[in-house]
């Protein structure tokens, strides 16, 4: 394979993550979003497959339209959007009282 095709599949990777982020998320998508993601799966597994890629490079180009489309990290929006705990270890579901536009402000 030439480092041109591993470009191309990369390229393409990278609008399917962004497509698949800007329609929704994991908590909040509709049947379409399910679709999209079970192709972008398919995708990534047939590169994988034919050794074109790796799976860090999958991660990568995921990780890099996560971040165009939603202003943060993967890692760093899931921890913040995590409910906290309360003593018992049960997420804090009082902590979603407040308007949202609070909660993103850092309140």
């Amino acid at each position: 394979m030439t480092k041109d095709a591993k470009y191309r599949f990369l390229s393409k990777l990278e609008r399917l993550a962004e497509e698949l982020y800007r329609r929704g998320d994991s908590v909040s998508h509709d049947d379409e979003w399910e679709k999209q993601r079970s192709f972008m799966y398919g995708f990534c597994d047939s590169g994988k497959t034919i050794s074109l890629v790796t799976q860090e490079d999958i991660q990568r180009v995921i990780d890099k339209a996560h971040k165009r489309v939603y202003g943060e990290e993967r890692l760093a929006r899931k921890e913040r959007l995590k409910p906290l705990e309360d003593e018992s270890g049960e997420p804090d579901w009082d902590a979603f009282d407040s308007p949202t536009f609070e909660r993103k402000g850092g309140n």
